[in-house]
């Protein structure tokens, strides 16, 4: 198999995978997803060229036979029904449930969507399960025992460790942040709610590029931005951003498997990075325009949207290695039987741990007010093409820098 036709291929497939997802038609793709094609590769002199379409071919395989359990995962999630109790009671799917709560506006409301959630969850338990079963045994018939130590350079025992140990060490700081709060699962705190005040009234890809005076984004941003929430959404949309940012900033000769390999962290961690600004006191101050007692209040709101966001992703991981209901019960205060895990959050939590070099490098060079000087975006450039690896004793900086800026 000729490694540059391969790699123009798997481009096209990862795209349409994108666009489709499980209804991405395999037929055009099956000699870039299946195991002939993968032991064509693996057969030729060892370059990181042949090492990164290998690496992409036994992705796709492994999606490409799950499909079918995805489908049927897929069509559990539209059809499975569950009765929410609000004024009229309603019959609702998951995500409905999930949209609901989301956009609950009392207490009373957020409780009646929660109380739907553990059983719209259930209902999800078999086909998901399903699902996981069967990539785990594609993988495992690739000789690919671990795909986070595969496809991130991580093992997942060491991820796994890592989220239980920074859910452990944020348990007291998380309940100092939430003491006060009556809503299930702390909707005010992780919507950022408190941080109301000088942002856009329009949550778009433009008026949120623009809250980073010195970001030239010159990508186009496809889709629709998240609803606005909450503070959180303008830093979820900047997490999206950033990933197209990081996307667009690889240089466009360079081969796609090089590029964009499987489960990478860089483009998360790189959204990590332009979120992080919503955190400082001089983007509520010199961007919103806020008073110093006000913007250093709405910066701590939107960093205790992010610490209850970290300890949302560490739960992903962190479930893998039992106790699931214990630790649903420590991160979101009830018993929700969700979110499932997904290989795809061990790069997320990698990408956690790997941020804060960044973020300390831009403002050691350009000060806490980083995102309005470009220079700081051509170093995020530079940057961003680093390894995001896992440094010993990361999970315990990014604890005492959430106490630090909590405090």
């Amino acid at each position: 198999m000729e490694l540059e036709r391969a790699d123009r291929d798997l481009a096209a497939a990862v795209a349409d995978l994108r666009e489709l997802g499980s209804r991405v038609d395999w037929d055009a793709y099956r000699h870039v997803s299946g195991q002939r094609g993968l032991r064509e590769v693996e057969d030729q002199s060892a370059s990181p060229l042949r090492d990164g379409v290998a690496s992409w071919i036994a992705w796709l395989t492994a999606r490409r036979v799950s499909q079918p359990a995805e489908q049927r995962r897929d069509a559990a999630l539209a059809e499975a029904r569950t009765v929410v109790r609000l004024e009229h009671d309603a019959q609702v799917d998951l995500r409905g449930i999930i949209d609901g709560l989301l956009g609950a506006r009392t207490a009373g409301e957020a409780r009646a969507w929660i109380s739907a959630l553990p059983e719209g969850a259930a209902k999800l338990e078999e086909p998901e399960r399903t699902l996981r079963e069967t990539r785990t045994e594609v993988f495992r018939r690739l000789g690919i025992d671990d795909p986070s130590a595969r496809f991130t350079g991580v093992a997942a025992n060491v991820l796994v460790d890592s989220a239980r140990a920074l859910i452990a060490s944020t348990d007291d700081v998380a309940r100092a942040i939430v003491a006060r709060s009556e809503w299930p699962i702390d909707l005010p705190v992780r919507l950022g709610r408190g941080a109301k005040e000088g942002w856009p009234s329009r949550l778009g890809w433009r008026t949120v590029a623009s809250l980073l005076p010195g970001l030239e984004l010159r990508a186009t941003m496809n889709g629709e931005p998240p609803k606005a929430l909450g503070a959180a959404s303008f830093a979820r949309a900047l997490e999206d951003v950033g990933e197209v940012f990081h996307r667009s900033s690889r240089h466009k000769n360079e081969p796609f498997v090089l590029r964009e390999p499987p489960l990478d962290a860089r483009p998360i961690r790189a959204g990590f990075v332009l979120a992080s600004a919503l955190g400082e006191r001089a983007f509520h101050s010199r961007v919103l325009g806020l008073a110093p007692g006000r913007a250093a209040d709405q910066a701590r709101a939107v960093v205790a949207s992010f610490l209850l966001a970290m300890r949302t992703d560490a739960f992903r991981v962190a479930q893998r290695g039992g106790d699931a209901d214990d630790l649903s019960d420590r991160v979101f205060g009830a018993n929700l039987r969700w979110p499932p895990p997904k290989d795809e959050d061990f790069p997320r939590l990698i990408a956690w741990l790997a941020s804060l070099d960044l973020t300390d490098a831009l403002r050691e060079r350009d000060g806490d007010d980083w995102f309005r000087n470009p220079r700081a975006f051509a170093t995020l450039r530079d940057m961003s093409s680093a390894p995001a690896s896992v440094a010993e004793g990361a999970a315990v900086r990014l604890t005492r820098r959430f106490e630090t800026l909590l405090g």
